[in-house]
Protein backbone atom coordinates (compact mmCIF):
# COMPACT_ATOMS: atom_id res chain seq x y z
CA UNK A 1 0.00 0.00 0.00
CA UNK A 2 1.05 3.35 -1.26
CA UNK A 3 2.48 5.54 1.68
CA UNK A 4 0.84 8.74 0.52
CA UNK A 5 -1.64 9.50 2.97
CA UNK A 6 -2.49 13.09 4.21
CA UNK A 7 -1.20 15.01 6.72
CA UNK A 8 -4.15 15.59 8.42
CA UNK A 9 -4.51 11.59 9.00
CA UNK A 10 -1.15 11.67 10.11
CA UNK A 11 -2.25 14.72 12.62
CA UNK A 12 -2.91 13.96 16.31
CA UNK A 13 -6.44 13.20 16.29
CA UNK A 14 -8.99 15.95 17.40
CA UNK A 15 -10.77 15.39 20.95
CA UNK A 16 -13.09 12.56 20.87
CA UNK A 17 -15.44 14.43 23.24
CA UNK A 18 -17.12 17.63 23.74
CA UNK A 19 -18.24 18.91 26.95
CA UNK A 20 -21.99 19.39 28.25
CA UNK A 21 -23.26 20.78 31.48
CA UNK A 22 -26.02 18.58 32.69
CA UNK A 23 -28.14 18.15 35.99
CA UNK A 24 -27.07 14.82 37.99
CA UNK A 25 -30.42 13.75 39.73
CA UNK A 26 -30.25 11.34 42.70
CA UNK A 27 -32.94 11.50 45.15
CA UNK A 28 -34.74 14.76 45.41
CA UNK A 29 -31.20 15.85 44.80
CA UNK A 30 -30.57 18.24 41.59
CA UNK A 31 -26.78 19.06 40.73
CA UNK A 32 -25.20 21.09 38.16
CA UNK A 33 -22.05 19.20 36.28
CA UNK A 34 -20.30 18.61 33.52
CA UNK A 35 -19.65 15.67 31.46
CA UNK A 36 -17.51 15.03 28.61
CA UNK A 37 -19.62 13.28 25.67
CA UNK A 38 -18.77 10.93 22.87
CA UNK A 39 -19.02 13.32 19.60
CA UNK A 40 -20.13 11.93 16.52
CA UNK A 41 -19.24 13.27 12.52
CA UNK A 42 -20.17 11.99 9.13
CA UNK A 43 -17.08 10.42 7.23
CA UNK A 44 -18.15 9.47 3.59
CA UNK A 45 -15.81 7.37 1.51
CA UNK A 46 -15.07 7.61 -2.31
CA UNK A 47 -13.34 4.99 -3.97
CA UNK A 48 -11.71 6.08 -7.58
CA UNK A 49 -14.36 8.76 -7.71
CA UNK A 50 -17.23 6.82 -6.54
CA UNK A 51 -19.08 6.93 -3.25
CA UNK A 52 -19.27 3.62 -1.50
CA UNK A 53 -20.57 4.98 1.99
CA UNK A 54 -20.85 7.24 4.80
CA UNK A 55 -20.47 6.77 8.16
CA UNK A 56 -21.02 8.05 11.43
CA UNK A 57 -18.06 7.77 13.80
CA UNK A 58 -15.90 9.82 16.02
CA UNK A 59 -13.64 12.00 14.64
CA UNK A 60 -10.00 10.39 14.38
CA UNK A 61 -7.90 7.83 12.55
CA UNK A 62 -10.06 8.45 9.48
CA UNK A 63 -7.91 6.76 6.86
CA UNK A 64 -7.19 3.96 9.25
CA UNK A 65 -10.90 3.52 8.92
CA UNK A 66 -11.27 3.96 5.59
CA UNK A 67 -9.04 1.41 4.80
CA UNK A 68 -9.98 -1.29 7.34
CA UNK A 69 -13.92 -0.55 6.27
CA UNK A 70 -13.20 -1.65 2.79
CA UNK A 71 -10.69 -4.56 3.68
CA UNK A 72 -13.38 -5.84 6.05
CA UNK A 73 -16.42 -5.36 4.45
CA UNK A 74 -15.00 -7.51 1.54
CA UNK A 75 -14.88 -4.73 -1.06
CA UNK A 76 -10.65 -5.18 -1.56
CA UNK A 77 -8.72 -7.96 -0.84
CA UNK A 78 -5.39 -6.90 0.12
CA UNK A 79 -3.98 -3.48 1.39
CA UNK A 80 -1.88 -3.67 -2.06
CA UNK A 81 -4.96 -2.71 -3.87
CA UNK A 82 -4.72 0.27 -1.99
CA UNK A 83 -2.54 2.80 -4.04
CA UNK A 84 -3.32 6.19 -1.83
CA UNK A 85 -6.07 7.56 0.86
CA UNK A 86 -6.51 11.26 1.44
CA UNK A 87 -8.83 13.19 4.06
CA UNK A 88 -9.90 16.61 4.20
CA UNK A 89 -11.17 17.69 7.61
CA UNK A 90 -12.03 20.80 7.52
CA UNK A 91 -13.23 21.34 3.45
CA UNK A 92 -9.70 23.31 2.40
CA UNK A 93 -9.14 20.92 -0.57
CA UNK A 94 -12.85 19.31 -1.16
CA UNK A 95 -15.75 18.11 0.97
CA UNK A 96 -15.21 18.45 4.48
CA UNK A 97 -15.45 14.85 5.62
CA UNK A 98 -14.54 13.24 2.50
CA UNK A 99 -12.32 10.33 2.76
CA UNK A 100 -10.86 9.44 -1.09
CA UNK A 101 -9.62 6.32 -2.09
CA UNK A 102 -7.67 5.36 -5.07
CA UNK A 103 -7.43 1.98 -5.80
CA UNK A 104 -4.73 0.44 -8.05
CA UNK A 105 -7.64 -1.31 -9.79
CA UNK A 106 -11.65 -1.02 -10.35
CA UNK A 107 -13.70 -2.66 -7.94
CA UNK A 108 -15.75 -4.95 -9.56
CA UNK A 109 -19.16 -5.43 -10.59
CA UNK A 110 -19.42 -8.97 -8.65
CA UNK A 111 -18.07 -7.35 -5.86
CA UNK A 112 -19.83 -3.96 -5.69
CA UNK A 113 -23.49 -6.34 -6.50
CA UNK A 114 -22.38 -9.16 -3.75
CA UNK A 115 -21.64 -5.83 -0.89
CA UNK A 116 -24.96 -4.71 -1.55
CA UNK A 117 -27.00 -7.94 -1.61
CA UNK A 118 -25.37 -9.18 2.18
CA UNK A 119 -25.53 -5.33 3.38
CA UNK A 120 -28.80 -3.83 2.16
CA UNK A 121 -31.28 -6.51 2.91
CA UNK A 122 -33.43 -6.86 5.74
CA UNK A 123 -35.39 -10.30 4.29
CA UNK A 124 -32.77 -12.76 5.23
CA UNK A 125 -33.41 -15.48 7.52
CA UNK A 126 -30.88 -16.73 9.32
CA UNK A 127 -29.26 -19.77 6.87
CA UNK A 128 -29.17 -17.44 4.46
CA UNK A 129 -27.54 -14.68 5.95
CA UNK A 130 -24.76 -17.41 7.05
CA UNK A 131 -24.73 -18.63 3.11
CA UNK A 132 -24.00 -14.66 2.72
CA UNK A 133 -21.27 -13.69 5.05
CA UNK A 134 -19.48 -17.08 4.73
CA UNK A 135 -19.48 -16.56 0.42
CA UNK A 136 -15.51 -16.75 -0.40
CA UNK A 137 -14.57 -17.05 3.11
CA UNK A 138 -12.21 -19.73 3.86
CA UNK A 139 -12.21 -21.89 6.35
CA UNK A 140 -9.48 -21.67 9.23
CA UNK A 141 -6.93 -24.61 8.81
CA UNK A 142 -4.76 -23.32 11.95
CA UNK A 143 -3.23 -25.93 13.97
CA UNK A 144 -4.63 -26.36 17.33
CA UNK A 145 -3.05 -25.09 20.90
CA UNK A 146 -1.63 -22.03 18.84
CA UNK A 147 -2.95 -19.74 21.21
CA UNK A 148 -1.59 -18.99 24.81
CA UNK A 149 -4.81 -17.94 27.18
CA UNK A 150 -2.73 -15.46 29.49
CA UNK A 151 -2.10 -13.76 26.01
CA UNK A 152 -6.31 -13.35 25.69
CA UNK A 153 -6.33 -11.37 29.04
CA UNK A 154 -3.27 -9.32 28.88
CA UNK A 155 -4.96 -8.10 24.98
CA UNK A 156 -7.81 -7.52 26.99
CA UNK A 157 -5.65 -5.19 29.43
CA UNK A 158 -3.91 -3.60 26.54
CA UNK A 159 -7.53 -2.60 25.58
CA UNK A 160 -9.02 -1.14 29.17
CA UNK A 161 -5.93 0.50 29.26
CA UNK A 162 -6.08 2.24 26.04
CA UNK A 163 -10.03 2.87 26.06
CA UNK A 164 -9.39 6.78 26.58
CA UNK A 165 -12.43 7.93 24.96
CA UNK A 166 -14.32 5.39 27.12
CA UNK A 167 -13.08 6.58 30.54
CA UNK A 168 -13.68 10.69 29.54
CA UNK A 169 -17.72 9.49 28.37
CA UNK A 170 -18.65 6.06 28.68
CA UNK A 171 -19.49 5.81 24.90
CA UNK A 172 -16.79 4.41 23.13
CA UNK A 173 -16.18 1.16 22.00
CA UNK A 174 -12.52 -0.37 21.25
CA UNK A 175 -11.06 -2.96 19.46
CA UNK A 176 -7.35 -4.18 20.06
CA UNK A 177 -5.24 -6.18 17.73
CA UNK A 178 -2.41 -7.61 18.47
CA UNK A 179 0.48 -9.71 16.97
CA UNK A 180 1.23 -12.66 18.24
CA UNK A 181 3.64 -14.29 20.39
CA UNK A 182 3.34 -10.71 22.39
CA UNK A 183 3.85 -10.54 26.61
CA UNK A 184 3.09 -8.46 29.30
CA UNK A 185 6.46 -6.24 28.35
CA UNK A 186 5.14 -5.33 25.18
CA UNK A 187 4.98 -6.19 21.63
CA UNK A 188 2.75 -5.06 18.30
CA UNK A 189 -0.38 -3.72 20.17
CA UNK A 190 -3.05 -1.43 18.38
CA UNK A 191 -6.10 -0.15 20.03
CA UNK A 192 -8.68 2.10 18.51
CA UNK A 193 -11.48 3.93 20.16
CA UNK A 194 -14.99 4.75 18.00
CA UNK A 195 -18.46 5.24 19.35
CA UNK A 196 -19.62 2.73 16.68
CA UNK A 197 -18.13 -0.72 17.37
CA UNK A 198 -17.99 -1.75 13.86
CA UNK A 199 -15.97 1.58 12.87
CA UNK A 200 -13.73 0.48 16.19
CA UNK A 201 -12.98 -2.65 14.44
CA UNK A 202 -12.55 -0.79 11.18
CA UNK A 203 -9.55 1.52 12.70
CA UNK A 204 -7.96 -1.55 14.34
CA UNK A 205 -7.94 -3.18 10.79
CA UNK A 206 -6.42 -0.35 9.34
CA UNK A 207 -3.88 0.60 11.67
CA UNK A 208 -2.82 -2.75 11.51
CA UNK A 209 -2.36 -2.99 7.96
CA UNK A 210 -0.28 0.19 7.73
CA UNK A 211 2.20 -1.25 9.91
CA UNK A 212 2.11 -4.85 8.15
CA UNK A 213 0.58 -6.67 11.41
CA UNK A 214 0.68 -10.21 9.94
CA UNK A 215 -3.06 -11.53 9.84
CA UNK A 216 -1.81 -15.16 10.48
CA UNK A 217 -0.76 -14.38 13.93
CA UNK A 218 -3.08 -11.97 14.72
CA UNK A 219 -5.96 -11.94 18.12
CA UNK A 220 -8.44 -9.39 18.06
CA UNK A 221 -10.19 -8.60 21.16
CA UNK A 222 -13.41 -6.30 21.20
CA UNK A 223 -15.32 -4.23 23.40
CA UNK A 224 -18.76 -4.63 21.88
CA UNK A 225 -21.06 -7.66 21.51
CA UNK A 226 -19.35 -10.63 18.69
CA UNK A 227 -22.27 -10.75 16.60
CA UNK A 228 -22.21 -12.15 12.88
CA UNK A 229 -21.54 -9.01 11.31
CA UNK A 230 -18.29 -8.33 13.40
CA UNK A 231 -17.52 -11.96 13.16
CA UNK A 232 -17.56 -11.52 8.92
CA UNK A 233 -15.40 -8.38 9.31
CA UNK A 234 -12.66 -10.37 10.96
CA UNK A 235 -12.78 -13.07 8.78
CA UNK A 236 -12.72 -11.05 5.77
CA UNK A 237 -9.50 -9.01 7.11
CA UNK A 238 -7.91 -13.08 7.43
CA UNK A 239 -8.17 -12.99 11.38
CA UNK A 240 -9.31 -16.04 12.59
CA UNK A 241 -9.02 -15.69 16.29
CA UNK A 242 -10.60 -13.54 18.23
CA UNK A 243 -12.52 -12.32 21.68
CA UNK A 244 -14.64 -10.35 23.51
CA UNK A 245 -15.48 -8.76 27.38
CA UNK A 246 -18.90 -9.11 26.05
CA UNK A 247 -21.64 -11.91 24.50
CA UNK A 248 -21.72 -13.53 20.92
CA UNK A 249 -24.62 -13.74 18.97
CA UNK A 250 -26.29 -17.24 18.10
CA UNK A 251 -25.77 -16.63 14.60
CA UNK A 252 -22.07 -15.00 15.28
CA UNK A 253 -21.48 -18.91 16.87
CA UNK A 254 -22.75 -20.14 13.60
CA UNK A 255 -20.74 -18.20 11.26
CA UNK A 256 -17.54 -18.81 13.48
CA UNK A 257 -18.23 -22.52 13.70
CA UNK A 258 -18.56 -22.81 10.04
CA UNK A 259 -15.34 -21.34 9.33
CA UNK A 260 -13.30 -23.24 12.24
CA UNK A 261 -12.77 -19.33 14.04
CA UNK A 262 -11.80 -19.19 17.57
CA UNK A 263 -14.27 -16.78 19.50
CA UNK A 264 -14.51 -16.35 23.28
CA UNK A 265 -16.90 -13.80 24.92
CA UNK A 266 -17.06 -12.92 28.70
CA UNK A 267 -13.74 -12.41 28.73
CA UNK A 268 -13.44 -10.94 32.60
CA UNK A 269 -11.52 -11.27 35.39
CA UNK A 270 -9.40 -14.74 35.00
CA UNK A 271 -12.14 -16.19 32.96
CA UNK A 272 -13.92 -16.38 29.19
CA UNK A 273 -16.23 -18.36 27.60
CA UNK A 274 -14.70 -20.29 24.28
CA UNK A 275 -17.89 -20.44 21.99
CA UNK A 276 -16.15 -21.84 18.82
CA UNK A 277 -12.81 -23.35 18.36
CA UNK A 278 -11.68 -24.65 21.60
CA UNK A 279 -8.69 -27.02 20.10
CA UNK A 280 -6.67 -23.43 19.72
CA UNK A 281 -6.09 -22.27 23.13
CA UNK A 282 -3.05 -24.46 24.76
CA UNK A 283 -3.73 -26.98 27.35
CA UNK A 284 -1.45 -25.54 29.97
Amino acid sequence: MADIRSDAARAVPPPAARRFECHVVRDRIVELQQREVIDEQAMRIQVNGDPVATLMRTPGHEADLASGFLLTEGLIQSPCQIASISYCPDGSFGAAGLVRVRLTEELGDQVQRRYRNVFSSCSLCGTDLIEAFAEGLPVCRKPPGRLDRRNIFQLRDAMEQGQIAFRQTGGAHAAALAELPFDAAGGRIIVREDLGRHNALDKAVGAAMAIGISWERSLLMLSGRLSVEMIAKAARAGITDLAGVSAPSALGVDLARRLGMFVAGFVRDDAMTVYSGMAALRQT
